[in-house]
């Protein structure tokens, strides 16, 4: 299975023009964040990779077919920011519409409301499920097939902590099946535990790239008991302690150890 690609994307609305030349890629296995100001264009790309919008110009491929593609459909799930429902149902009785429609199974809804904490209140009217409910409900409709490629628009808007580290959760398990997730978000920290690489948009082009998570390299910073600072980078948790015995056995007080990450509040400021 190859990841989602994105070339040359260009999307006008009349003399606005929304995208102005953007490309992307997402792996199997890879959550990407997408993050940018208001009126950034990050909708608008969504819409695009999700077949809802055509782009005027440049390339989409999802596994090397177009995003409308019914296969391709199939294999994709999607949570919007905001959903709209029949509030007089049930969750369980619109998660059961949905499973229908992707051939899945009464089991598979059951799976899904217990992993998202909703299954206490399966039976009640979603017009009774507050904001975050509502939040997980559209959680699992995403996954309701277990989608290969996974859409998620402000995910954790409305969530409570403890939603917001189950949906943490839910999301590092679609990754480690192979999922290839892309996560639209204003919440910096959110997109820090969770992403593997950021894509910053700004007025429609990809003002820059950070990697988050690398396999083969992981900065880290050491602080001393004396004040001083040691920055390194490492190829694994193992070196990390082998470096780490090295300082206490040359006689230095070491305090601290921890992952060196790009500073994405200061990254965002930057190419606001």
């Amino acid at each position: 299975m190859s990841g989602v690609r994105v070339r040359g994307l260009r999307k006008s609305f009349g003399a606005q023009h929304v995208l102005q030349g953007v490309d992307l890629d997402i792996e199997p296995g890879e959550v990407v964040g997408l993050i940018g100001p208001n009126g950034a264009g990050k909708t608008t790309l969504m819409s695009c990779l999700l077949g809802f919008l055509f782009a005027d110009h440049g390339e989409i491929t999802i596994d090397d077919r177009a995003p409308d593609d019914l296969p391709i459909r199939a294999r994709t799930g999607f949570v919007p920011e905001r959903m709209n429902f029949d509030r007089r149902a049930s969750g369980r009785v619109f998660l059961r519409y949905m499973a229908r429609l992707a051939n899945a199974s009464d089991a598979r809804v059951d799976q899904l409301l217990e992993r998202l904490d909703l299954a206490g209140a399966a039976n009640k009217p979603l017009r009774q499920y507050s904001r975050g409910m509502l939040q997980r409900i559209g959680m699992c409709q995403a996954l309701i097939a277990s989608p290969d490629f996974l859409f998620l628009d402000e995910p954790t808007s409305g969530l409570d902590p403890n939603g917001v580290m189950l949906v943490r959760e839910v999301i590092a398990e679609q990754r480690a099946r192979g999922a290839a997730v892309l996560l639209n978000s204003h919440q910096l920290a959110e997109v820090e535990r969770v992403c593997d690489r950021v894509m910053f948009l700004s007025k429609g082009v990809v003002a820059q790239h950070e990697t988050l998570r690398r396999t083969d390299a992981i900065p880290i910073v050491i602080t001393l008991l004396d004040g001083n600072v040691v920055r390194m980078t490492v190829a694994n948790d193992e070196e990390i302690a082998s470096e780490v015995r090295k300082l206490v056995e040359s006689g230095a007080g070491v305090i601290d150890v921890r992952r060196q990450a790009a500073d994405l509040e200061q990254i965002f400021r930057s190419t606001s």
